[in-house]
């Protein structure tokens, strides 16, 4: 199976190109919306769709982000309704690159095997399970080994503050592109992109590590982009702004935003 997101990093690294994402949650607040989202990103020029499954305790996320996924499980509870809209938004967009964002205990809930078959049956590119971080090792290494033959990415997360420890993972296991968290400020608050995110992207790549940085929490505006891309990251990931202004505004008016932002990359 061809892996979009391999192929699109790529292509951007070819032409010195920086990746924008965003994110969308599946059901919010149903999945015909969740469709008009997604087309209104491939034509904004977004290179990487991240496609959430909600959790009714997503204890790592922004208000704006719970709000969502509340949303989305007013749409359904039924895991296997949001296993199936997999499949249906491939066929939609066989195109697009495809990640997928998944809390460990709802993995845990459908069963490593039975999800990795579903991803791979769904043609989806990548899973991100947001606090792989915080489990054991082992899990990683069972995620990793369900997945091997599947063509589907496990991508992997720096969080703030995080284990150096991580780099020798980083280094042997990274594929596609990796996701740094940035910084809070002293108040635990993420109102910019603060000047010490730089020391760590310097730490990432001085340790060796050549897969693309996504840098993601707190960027909200252009300037936050550029900030981010001047700090040496090769891309970045929208999350709260996206969902937030996929449901608050009309259909023209989200395009004119991600078509904004998009160029912020350039």
């Amino acid at each position: 199976m061809k892996n979009r997101i391999l192929e699109k990093m790529e292509e951007l690294k070819s032409r010195d190109g920086k990746s924008f994402s965003i994110v969308l949650m599946i059901g919010d607040p149903d999945t015909q919306s969740t469709d008009r989202l997604v087309q209104i990103a491939v034509e904004s020029g977004v290179d990487v769709v991240e496609l959430g499954i909600p959790y009714d305790n997503p204890f790592l996320d922004s208000p704006v982000m719970k709000a969502s996924m509340q949303r989305a499980l007013e749409w359904s509870t039924d895991l296997d309704d949001y296993l199936d809209y997999l499949v249906e938004v491939r066929e939609k967009f066989p195109d697009t690159p495809f990640e997928v964002m998944i809390y460990y205990d709802t993995v845990m809930q459908i069963g490593l095997q039975r999800f990795a078959e579903a991803l791979a049956k769904a043609q989806m590119d990548a899973v991100l399970v947001a606090d792989y971080v915080l489990q054991d090792t082992n899990f990683l290494r069972d995620l990793d080994k369900s997945l091997a033959d599947s063509g589907v990415i496990p991508i992997r997360f720096v969080p703030h503050p995080f284990d150096k420890e991580q780099v020798y993972d980083l280094k042997e296991n990274t594929r596609g592109f990796f996701i740094a968290q940035t910084p809070t400020d002293d108040n635990g608050q993420r109102k910019g992109v603060l000047d010490s995110y730089k020391d760590k992207i310097d730490f990432l790549r001085q340790s060796g590590i050549q897969t693309p940085i996504v840098s993601a929490y707190g960027i909200k505006t252009p300037e936050n982009i550029k900030k981010c891309l001047s700090f040496g990251a090769d891309g970045v990931l929208l999350g709260t702004l996206a969902l937030e202004k996929g449901y608050e505004l009309p259909p023209e008016k989200f395009r004119e935003l991600l078509t904004m932002l998009r160029k912020a990359t350039a």
